[in-house]
């Protein structure tokens, strides 16, 4: 694995064109109908782990460029001098980034803390119709037996919050009997299929790109993700007539919200009319797709973000004139002095004192003042002049 400036700055860019074309499918009616909600919770997660770990792997291909990135990497590495040290100008902006993440995720730690004190300290719901209503839900679900039910007089919606100690806090505007049970069933599946940690790990994954709206999309439809996967779960075995009544409560519910829900709280709902057609939308069909065919389109968006992200672009430099490459069939050096006179295509080019960076298949001669070596050299030069580059090659000396 490999991390550098151009890698992760490769990664987000993939990652934001990746989500600018998933975002509308994420609230495409169509597209909650026939994919499971799970599917895309999943994918989204990827998105966001991959995000997290901008790294560039082995089979990862590197693509040249002369256009724009060749400007970003000169800004990037421009030096700023601040208190008589000297920076660059990507080591700054990979602070800010790192500095602004951390404070936002300590905020959002101490913001946790202070509603679970807050929590702890509220008394149970003492509602007869509640206790009833609760009754009934333990019977269907005896693991949410240590679940906790609060009243509070925000004006909020039902919701549920708490990752280790797990509680239901209800408004107190009432419901009959069977909205209550609805309401508190919906809650006790949040709870059972620890849904608030998936929320919790979602805000704080989201919270390393805080400077990225996309992420702040992404993180919204994820949430709104979560609460269509547990209606479906909740009315998959209810009749028409009572899918009907949860989605009046749920409709009730919204009109009478007048507060934003608790930070880091799985609401029932939120208003957003949007949002509820696509809840009720949802619940009012049964998904037609079955397990093989999510399973493969699972594997194809996979497939799909291992291939955006799986390159890098490097800056390249075009060269103003053509360049040529030394090789043995264009090339030979010749010693002499201590030096080396390198000749391509018979015509010196110039004088080296290393060797070391030439291709070892170049052939290297010894500059002789006197040409003659044997006597059938004597034969073919009398006139005593030196050998021209040419000749030397073709009578060599061994290196």
């Amino acid at each position: 694995m490999n991390l550098s400036f151009m890698t992760i700055l490769t990664i987000t860019f993939s990652l934001c064109i990746l989500l600018a074309v998933l975002l509308p499918f994420l609230t495409c009616r169509y597209c909650l109908k026939y994919i499971s909600t799970d599917c895309l919770i999943a994918f989204c997660m990827a998105v966001l782990i991959r995000a997290l770990f901008p790294v560039e792997f082995s089979f990862s291909r590197t693509i040249p460029d002369s256009g724009i990135i060749p400007v970003i990497r000169d800004v990037m590495i421009a030096p700023v001098s601040a208190a008589g040290q000297t920076f660059c100008f990507c080591h700054i902006l990979f602070f800010i980034w790192l500095a602004a993440a951390c404070f936002l995720l300590l905020k959002k730690l101490l913001l946790c803390r202070q509603i679970q004190t807050l929590v702890r300290r509220m008394p149970d719901c003492k509602d007869l119709t509640v206790q009833s209503a609760w009754k009934t839900i333990l019977k269907k679900y005896p693991a949410a037996a240590d679940v906790r039910i609060l009243r509070t007089k925000l004006k909020i919606s039902p919701q549920i919050m708490g990752i280790l100690h797990p509680v239901i806090l209800l408004p107190e505007y009432p419901f009959t009997q069977t909205e209550y049970e609805m309401i508190l069933e919906h809650e006790a599946l949040h709870c059972l299929r620890h849904d608030i940690l998936l929320k919790t790990a979602v805000d704080f994954l989201c919270t390393f790109y805080w400077w990225n709206p996309l992420f702040y999309l992404l993180r919204s439809r994820i949430f709104d993700l979560i609460e269509i996967r547990n209606d479906s779960r909740m009315t998959r075995s209810l009749s028409d007539d009572e899918k009907a009544v949860y989605m009046q409560c749920l409709t009730d519910t919204v009109k009478k919200i007048q507060e934003p829900p608790i930070p880091l709280a799985l609401p029932l709902g939120r208003p957003d009319q949007k949002v509820l057609h696509r809840r009720m939308y949802v619940v009012g069909y049964s998904r037609l797709s079955g397990r093989i065919w999510q399973a493969a389109f699972f594997l194809f968006l996979l497939l799909s973000l291992g291939l955006a992200t799986s390159f890098t672009l490097e800056p390249y430099e075009k060269l103003d004139e053509p360049y040529f490459v030394l090789d043995a069939a264009n090339t030979f050096l010749v010693k002499t002095s201590g030096k080396y006179e390198v000749y391509y295509q018979g015509d010196l080019l110039y004088t080296t004192d290393s060797i070391d960076y030439f291709s070892k298949d170049i052939p290297v001669y010894e500059k002789r003042t006197n040409p003659y070596r044997t006597s059938e050299e004597r034969s073919m030069f009398s006139d005593g002049r030196e050998l021209t580059p040419e000749e030397r090659r073709m009578y060599p000396i061994d290196n």
